[in-house]
C-alpha cells in the first residue's frame, strides 16, 4: 500500500507493522475466541504506539489527529454474547485543514447479515444514537469515505477489508461525554435498530481519549 501521508506520534514517528495483515481479512466466520485472540494481538501491537497520532496527507494537506485504539462494540443481545458476528469500531479525529477544525467520530461497521440501503450503505447508520452516563447524543452520517473528511485515505484501520465505515461530525464537548462514560452503547435508527454495548479495548479507548481531548485543546 502507497503512503500517501506522513503519519507521526505529536512527539515521535512510529510504524503500525500488522497493517497489511489485517486488511487482507475478510468478514468474520471463525469462532468468537478466535477473533477475541485476534483483537488482543492488534491492541498489544498498538500499546507500544504512541497514544496520539498525528498524520499529515500529502495529497490534500490535511492535518488529522487520532487515537491510537478504536473501542470495539458488539450487539447486545444472548445470541451474539454467545457466537460474536457483528462489531463496531469507534474512533475520534480532530480535522486541520489550514488551520480550521472540525472533529469527527468514525465507525468501522463488520456485520455479517448485512442491509443496504438503496444507496449502497449500511442500514440504520444513517443516524446513530449514543448513550453515555445518561446523556443522549444523537448524530446524523455526515458521509461514508474518507473524502467526507477531506483525506484521500482511510485514518483508522477497518478491522476487516469489507467492512463499511461512517463519519459523524461532533463537537469537543461530546467527545468529553464519551470520555467520562462507563456504560457507553450505540443505537443505530431505521425499521431494524441494534444496540451495541462495549465489548473490547474499552479502558484504553477512555486513556486514549482522554489524551487526545488533552493533546488538541493545547
Amino acid at each position: 500500500m502507497t503512503d500517501k501521508g506522513t503519519a507521526r506520534p505529536l512527539h515521535t514517528r512510529r510504524l503500525f507493522g500488522i497493517q497489511m495483515a489485517v486488511i487482507s481479512m475478510r468478514k468474520p466466520h471463525a469462532p468468537t475466541a478466535i477473533l477475541t485472540a485476534f483483537l488482543a494481538i492488534l491492541v498489544a501491537c498498538t500499546t507500544g504506539q504512541p497514544t496520539v497520532i498525528e498524520k499529515l496527507d500529502a495529497l490534500t494537506a490535511v492535518t488529522v489527529t487520532y487515537c491510537r485504539t478504536p473501542l470495539v462494540m458488539s450487539p447486545d443481545t444472548p445470541l451474539v454474547r454467545e457466537a460474536r458476528r457483528d462489531y463496531l469500531q469507534v474512533g475520534v479525529l480532530e480535522i486541520n485543514q489550514m488551520g480550521a477544525l472540525r472533529y469527527y467520530l468514525w465507525l468501522g461497521i463488520t456485520e455479517v447479515s448485512q442491509v443496504m440501503t438503496a444507496d449502497n450503505h449500511p442500514e440504520g447508520f444513517d443516524s446513530i444514537v449514543l448513550s453515555a452516563n445518561g446523556e443522549r447524543i444523537e448524530l446524523a452520517v455526515a458521509g461514508w469515505t474518507p473524502a467526507t473528511i477531506g483525506t484521500s485515505e482511510p485514518v483508522y484501520q477497518k478491522l476487516f477489508s469489507d467492512s463499511e465505515e461512517a463519519y459523524y461530525q461532533v463537537t469537543l464537548e461530546q467527545i468529553q461525554i464519551l470520555t467520562d462514560s462507563d456504560d457507553l452503547t450505540l443505537r443505530t435508527t431505521g425499521p431494524a435498530p441494534k444496540e451495541f454495548i462495549s465489548w473490547y479495548s474499552q479502558t484504553t479507548f477512555e486513556s486514549d481519549l482522554a489524551e487526545f481531548l488533552s493533546a488538541v485543546r493545547q
